[in-house]
């Protein structure tokens, strides 16, 4: 579970921002409040602000970060990382960019962070909190020759940090050669945080959770999650009462015979491995009651929109995750967002 996030030197941000999900004092909201440890912490927060404030940018923030952990072990050597310094000051330009996060992760809470240009990482710590006090696992400062390691991060650390490059995190080395407590870490970033941008279509992602591509707990999971999803539609009042998704075999290209044959396998193996996901939902003919199926496509973009928040939002409740939600409301209406909410803050809901 999140409990903060800090951004520095970012797009539009010059000074650090900070996004705290610890409590006040106030029990007015108590429905909204969970205790993790000694800290309370709140299920849902909104940023608010006019148009061109940062919204986005602290959404994008966020996801950078998360890309910068999950891919930078792939990067090869000059490959530029995708951190923008704060864009109207030359001297800050120069400068690198700062993300953190402190989050708990199985009653454990850390707090990781690094700094970095768009040619390399110039800062890394990573700290936890395992008995409430802080553990220093690591601290790396710029050029890589500055290391310190804690006596309580075990496993070969020579060796990992010969393999960090300077345009790769350690953290990401560490999850990579199976060092079971980075590993931990690096999940939480791979399995427990999701970042859905404004402008991308999420409803793929939804069907394939649906069809058991991206959902943890094999058959009986997919099944609970498909009743869930079916549920959440009945009871959003769109008129839907059914739902059905599929996979369908994607005809093979005829312009791929002209391929190399070499270039041919490669291209034919990769378009095999897509889903060509076909959603449809159920509604009921006024007069006679009988089922009528209408393709996803044309449906409304409100129901749309709520189909496609659906997969992600149910998964956030019933496995922990985190979920930023840049334009959250776009195409729905304001009682649709208003029970998105209600529901992730119902107490009923906790550990479904």
């Amino acid at each position: 579970m999140l409990v903060e996030f800090k951004v520095a030197n970012y797009r539009s941000f010059r000074e650090e921002q900070t996004l705290s999900l610890v409590a006040s004092n106030d029990t007015h909201l108590d429905e909204n409040c969970v205790d993790q440890g000694k800290l309370r912490l709140l299920k849902t927060v909104g940023i608010y602000g006019p148009n061109a404030s940062g919204k986005s940018n602290f959404v994008k923030a966020l996801k950078v970060m998360r890309d910068i952990v999950l891919d930078s072990v792939d990067y090869q050597p000059g490959r530029k990382l995708p951190v923008q310094a704060f864009l109207f000051d030359s001297e800050s330009q120069e400068k690198p960019s700062t993300f953190e996060v402190t989050f708990f992760c199985e009653k454990i809470r850390y707090q990781y962070g690094f700094t970095a240009t768009n040619e390399r990482i110039h800062n890394e710590w990573l700290l936890a909190y395992p008995k409430g006090r802080a553990q220093i696992w690591y601290e790396r400062t710029l050029n890589g020759d500055d290391w310190k390691f804690g006596s309580f991060l075990k496993g070969e650390k020579e060796k990992l940090k010969e393999k960090t490059r300077d345009n790769v995190l350690f953290l990401s080395v560490g999850a990579q050669w199976n060092n079971k407590q980075l590993t931990a870490v690096y999940k939480w970033f791979s399995q427990k945080l999701r970042v859905m941008p404004a402008g991308v279509a999420w409803a793929p992602v939804t069907a394939r959770m649906l069809l058991n591509v991206e959902v943890e707990g094999g058959k009986k999971a997919r099944e609970a999650l498909y009743e869930l999803v079916e549920s959440f539609l009945q009871e959003a009042d769109l008129g839907i009462c059914g739902l059905n998704v599929r996979k369908e075999e994607i005809a093979e290209p005829k312009f791929v015979t002209e391929m190399p044959e070499g270039v041919r396998d490669a291209f034919l193996k990769d378009f095999k491995d897509r889903l060509a996901i076909k959603v449809k939902m159920f509604h009921k003919d006024t007069k006679t009651g009988k089922k009528v199926t209408l393709p996803i496509h044309e449906e409304s973009d409100g129901t749309k929109r709520f189909f496609e928040l659906s997969g992600p939002w149910l998964e956030a409740v019933v496995t922990g995750m985190t979920v930023f939600i840049d334009e959250l409301d776009a195409s729905l209406h304001p009682l649709l967002t208003r029970e998105l909410i209600k529901f992730i803050q119902n107490p009923a809901h906790e550990g479904t």
